[in-house]
Order: structure tokens, then sequence, then C-alpha cells
């Protein structure tokens, strides 16, 4: 009997502790940390405004480009300090049309366009060495910047001499998540302003204050100047040029990234399932791709899990397959013929607990958010969304999973096969392959 209890424990055990350590603990003692470090914030200020550059990568963004722009112009900053280039890396479309027209209307804003080779990397790295500010801010030409972004970025790079980079907050706009006319769409898309709000206020915000950033955000990064010119700047061979920025300043120049809680930049929802699956992708390809250029000096610097790229790796990688073993089991137990009420209650009780540390961090993120207040009723309107994040995370876990996957056969690619693809692709193979199952079988029985 005991044997057996035993047996019981270590099964159990294999597929419970492994998402209730790498999930559950780890993200409410995160919320922990954030929390304590809202109350104990100071208020910051400047006397004097510095130049700012401001860098838009530009690949066919007529339909964006002209929010993002009156975004930058609507800023609570000294406009005469602000330098703005636009680097088109990409075909040639309506957008250089439209920026020579907000160019006339805004004549108090410095504007420039620039033509750059193909490749985002490529168009950033352009864009710094012309710079003349103090500091550089990316941005994405499909997402506007809330009024007081820039501002607070430099009361915080002013206050914080420590600091060489920071990523702001990316949050989804709640106004186009309301123009989408799809119900299942437009749910998905509120998942994905939840999940961005975690991702910013939680995770990023205990990176932050440990110095273990893993990426600046690339659709809204800010440097000195000065740190990031002794870099080797943007790398074009990974779909991570953020990441291996974020990794070239904590690991080769030991400097300090951090989290700008105070400014905001609000994207464009996700237009459908295939981007949101060709993203994921892609965010998993890049991580896999940075850690791997840089694991001869994570060796050199061996810290164990302290060193920020190993620590990722085996929580977003290494454990990825252990984590998908709660599908398995499920099908292992109804074999043993377990009981069903202790399947689904254990499914039950496991999906609660993803719950109760989601409410925990909307909690935690609805304190970030007492400025943007209407970001803040907006979500609280749609509180439900919380039952529905760890569903939405399991979708995108599997798609992530499939980005490993698929980095083993394909080479990098900024657009990868969709999901509707990949299913047609999969579906055509196990038609092909039982057509030749029901051919071998007619042949046997003829035979």
């Amino acid at each position: 009997m005991n044997q057996e209890l035993v047996r019981e424990f270590i099964f159990w055990g294999i597929w419970l502790v492994i998402p209730l350590i790498v999930d559950i603990l780890t993200g409410l003692s995160s919320g922990y940390v954030v929390l304590r470090r809202f109350f104990n914030k100071r208020a910051l200020e400047v006397d004097f405004y510095p130049h700012v550059t401001i860098l838009v990568p530009i690949y066919k963004s007529e339909k964006t480009i002209e929010n993002c722009l009156k975004s930058i112009a609507n800023q609570n900053y000294p406009i005469k300090n602000l330098q703005v280039f636009l680097i088109n890396n990409g075909p040639r479309d309506n957008s250089y049309d439209i920026f020579c027209r907000f160019q006339n209307e805004n004549p108090r804003l410095r504007l420039w366009w620039f033509d750059s080779s193909k490749g985002k990397a490529k168009a950033l790295n352009k864009g710094l060495y012309m710079s003349q500010g103090k500091y550089v801010i990316n941005i994405d030409s499909d997402g506007v910047l809330d009024k007081n972004a820039v501002l607070k970025v430099v009361e915080k790079f002013e206050n914080n001499l420590d600091i060489n980079a920071m990523t702001g907050v990316i949050l989804i706009d709640k106004s186009l998540i309301e123009k989408t006319k799809n119900m299942l769409l437009r749910i998905l898309q509120r998942c994905e302003l939840f999940e961005y709000s975690e991702a910013f206020f939680i995770g990023r915000g205990f990176q932050s204050q440990r110095n273990r950033m893993f990426t600046i955000a690339g659709a809204f990064s800010c440097f000195r100047k000065d740190i990031v010119l002794k870099t080797q700047l943007f790398n074009n061979e990974t779909l991570g040029e953020d990441t291996h920025m974020t990794s070239q300043i904590r690991e080769f120049l030991k400097g300090r990234v951090a989290l700008c809680e105070e400014a905001f930049f609000y994207l464009d929802p996700i237009e459908n399932l295939d981007r949101l699956y060709i993203q994921r992708q892609r965010w998993q390809r890049g991580q896999v791709e940075v850690s791997s250029l840089f694991r001869d000096l994570a060796k050199k610097n061996n810290k164990g899990l302290k060193n920020v790229l190993k620590y990722t790796m085996v929580k977003d990688h290494t454990l990825v397959f252990p984590r998908l073993i709660w599908i398995f089991a499920m099908m292992y137990l109804a074999f043993l013929d377990y009981p069903l009420e202790l399947i689904i209650g254990a499914n039950i009780i496991m999906y609660l607990a993803y719950v109760f540390n989601s409410f925990i961090y909307f909690q935690v993120s609805k304190l970030y958010l007492r400025e943007q207040r209407d970001v803040r009723k907006y979500m609280g309107r749609h509180c439900y969304v919380v039952l529905l994040l760890p569903l939405y995370r399991f979708l995108s876990f599997l798609m992530r999973i499939a980005g490993i996957i698929n980095s083993t056969k394909e080479h990098s690619a900024w657009n990868t096969k969709t999901f509707s693809e990949e299913k047609m692709i999969v579906k055509d193979r196990v038609i092909g392959r039982l057509h030749l199952y029901y051919k071998a079988k007619e042949w046997v029985n003829n035979g």
C-alpha cells in the first residue's frame, strides 16, 4: 500500500509540480516584488529637456504612419528638442506621400525620411548613426505614443544615471479592439491586451528590479546614445534583434536595462489567428537564436540560473515539453480507468490556480494604470477576460512550441507559414498516408 502511495505521489508530482513552480509560485513572487515597488517609487522631475531622436522603421506603413506621427507631434515635450527619422526598409508605398503632407502641415516638427536596406535592424542602425539626440527612442509605425511618453522616458534616464536602456509599456489600443466586428476575434484581442499588461507591469517590472531583463520591446525601446554606440548595434541575422541588443548591453557592457512603467505605447491589435501564430513563432525563434549566439559567453560567465539567458532558456525552452505532460497525463489517467470526477476536478483546480494568478496580476496592473484611466476602466469592464487567460496562454504556448520545432528545420524569416497553411499541410499529409494505408490494405486483402 505504501509503495502504491509513493508511486501515485511521484506520478502526480511530475505533472503538477512543474506548472506550479514555473508558473504559479514564480508568478506570485514577481507580483509581490512589483507591488512593493509601486508603493516605494518616488516622483521624478527634470529641470531641462535634452534632445531626443525618435526612429520609426517604415515597412508598408501607409495605413498607420499618420496616426503614429500625430502622436509624436502631440508630445508634452518641447517639440524643438525632438528629431524624428522615418527609415523605409521595404517596398515604396504611399507612406512617403503621407510623410510629405504631414511635414508640410507640421513645420515645427523636425522630420526626415531615409531609405535603407531591407530589414528592420539595418534601418535602425542607419538611424542610430545619424541621430543627434542624447537619447534615442525606437517605435514601430503601427502604434501611437501616449502624450507623456517621451517626457517620462527622459525623466527616468535623467534621475537614474545607471540605467543604460529602457523599454516602455506596450498595450493594445482599446479603441481599435472595439472596432473589430467579429466577436471571437474581439475577445482574442482583449486577451492580448490583458496579456501585454501582465507581461510589462509584472514580467518586465520584476526583471527590471533585478536587472534581469531578457528583452526590451522592439516596438518601444529607449537608449542612451553614447551607450548604444558602444555595442555592435542591431543584428540583422536574427529575428530577435531587440533581444540581441538587450543582451549586448547587459552582458558585454555590464549595463542596466530597466522598465519605464509610466511611458506608454499603444499597438494595433492582432488581425487574426494566423498573425498571432506567426508573431509567437517569431518571438520564440528569436529567443532561441539569440541564446545560441550568446552561448559561449553564458558558459564563460557561468552563474547557474542567475544567468539571464540560461534561466530564460530553461524556463521557456527546456521546460516546454515537461510542462506539456499535463495533456499526456490526462490520456494516461483515462486508460488507467481513473474516476472521471478526479480527472476533471484536477484540471479545474489547476485552471483556477492560473486564474487566481491572473487576477492578482490584474489588480497590480490597475495600480500602474491609474494615470491611464480610460484603459483602466476598459479593462475593469471586461474583467471576465481573466477567466479566459489560462486558455489563451495555452494556445499561445502551443504556438511557441511550433516555433521551437520549426526552428530546427526551416531558415529564419519574418513571415513564416500561417496556422491555416500548416493546418492544410498536416491535413494533406494525413489524407495521403490514409490513402497509402487503404491501398496497402486492399493489396493485402486481394493478394
